[in-house]
């Protein structure tokens, strides 16, 4: 397991209002729930994945609206029945993307960053 490190990721602060805010709303929620991070801003998105309760799916035109306008700092996801730790298809989306993940467990009501660049996941104290 990684090490523990304050809410900040490079020199990109990780709102803490947002995760708050990305917190309430996994409570309400028995599936993966997914947006994107664009400084100032959260993208909630609807997961259009076909199996929502482990998977999530952003809607590639949504992805492609908010790029047009904004650069991504992160994309997060909820894993509202298992551990932060990211999975092996978390590990290759962000690869892929280059963008980094914040994965917020439900039951263990614990964040973890996953960073592409150096392959590290980070995990975070509430």
């Amino acid at each position: 397991m990684g090490a523990f490190h304050p809410l900040k990721h490079i020199d990109t602060l990780i709102n803490k209002d947002f995760r708050s805010y990305i917190e309430r709303i996994l409570s309400f929620y028995t599936t993966e729930i997914c947006g994107l991070i664009c400084g100032n801003s959260l993208f909630f998105l609807k997961n259009l994945s076909l199996r929502p309760a482990d998977t999530f799916f952003i809607d590639p035109k949504k992805h492609v609206e908010v790029i047009e306008h904004k650069k991504i700092d992160f994309c997060f996801h909820s894993h509202p029945e298992t551990s932060c730790e990211p999975s092996s298809l978390d590990i290759e989306l962000s690869n892929n993307a280059l963008v980094p993940f914040l994965i917020f467990s439900g039951i263990e009501d614990r964040v973890c960053l996953y960073e592409p660049s150096t392959q590290e996941t980070i995990y975070f104290l509430n």
